[in-house]
């Protein structure tokens, strides 16, 4: 059965992001595919459970027209050993040097199609294309920085924050965007949200009006922090909208970093908005012939 194979010389480096792009255009175009999750590396069970549930897949792996197969990060030996034939893309970022990756990917020989450069801020596009080309490498791809791809998803957020929550388990997936810390004063809070467009308002419990606030320019996720309860006003308000709500502990520079340090650090969980957004950012990736 043909084979793709995804392959990276760090972790978290865009492997499954990438995989799930692939699926996705593979499914527009009427072709039949698999995904498999290969053992190592802390993401692997998370990683499979994603795959199992992609829209599309192939009921098993053998009735595939293509199979796409995620290798854990570092060596890729073993792999290449399962996978004969397979034509392997290497991920990574801006993080690793390209000779470094040219080093690496040199284990592939003629079975290496080319490198998706992910995460990539658009003022740097040029200067790596041209770094990855002289150290002999060919780029599939650059996918730049991403608001929505970088976003934790709430489930993560609620585990992070070990959040009190509602509407948050059928939001799940939702990507948490544009988060915006309340101001100190209550009376501009309506205009301060409205003007920078928050989607996410992170709002200290003991500032209900603030709260409030929030939701009524346009919030629709609100994070509430130091763990006072949420006052029955804005409570009935969540409720009627059925807006997520996460209610945690720890204090508004706590939340902050707690959340922060979930960019780029959890494995990709799909949703709607990120698929979409995927598909948009890889419209014109060529998809290279598995072998």
């Amino acid at each position: 059965m043909p084979a793709l194979l995804l392959v990276s010389p760090q972790p978290l480096a865009g492997k499954t992001t990438l995989a799930a792009g692939l699926a996705q255009k593979m499914r527009a175009a009427g072709k039949s595919f698999a995904c498999a999750r290969l053992a190592g590396g802390d993401n692997a069970a998370a990683d499979s459970d994603f795959y199992a549930g992609l829209a599309g897949r192939a009921r098993d792996a053998e009735s595939a027209g293509v199979l796409i197969v995620e290798a854990p990060a570092g060596d890729p030996t073993t792999a290449l050993t399962g996978y004969k034939g397979a034509r392997v893309i290497a991920v990574t970022t801006p993080e690793s040097a390209a000779a470094d990756v040219a080093e690496y990917c040199d284990a592939f020989g003629a079975a290496l199609a080319g490198v998706v450069l992910n995460r990539v801020p658009p003022r740097r596009s040029a200067s790596l294309r041209s770094a990855y080309e002289a150290a002999g490498l060919k780029l599939l791809a650059i996918v730049p920085e991403d608001r929505t791809l970088a976003a934790p998803v709430l489930s993560d957020v609620a585990v992070a924050l070990d959040a009190e929550t509602r509407f948050v388990e059928e939001n799940s997936l939702k990507p948490m965007e544009r988060a915006l810390i309340a101001s100190i004063a209550a009376d501009p809070g309506q205009g301060y949200f409205s003007r920078y467009a928050a989607v996410t308002a992170i709002v200290r419990s003991d500032k209900p009006d603030l709260q409030l606030a929030a939701l009524n320019a346009g919030a629709s996720c609100l994070i509430v922090t130091g763990g006072l309860p949420v006052l029955s006003y804005v409570v009935e308000r969540v409720e009627a909208d059925e807006i997520p709500l996460l209610r945690t502990q720890l204090d508004t520079l706590e939340t902050v970093g707690s959340i922060e340090a979930l960019y780029g650090g959890t494995p990709f969980a799909g949703g709607e908005a990120k698929m979409q957004r995927l598909g948009e950012l890889l419209r014109e990736l060529d998809i290279p012939p598995a072998g």
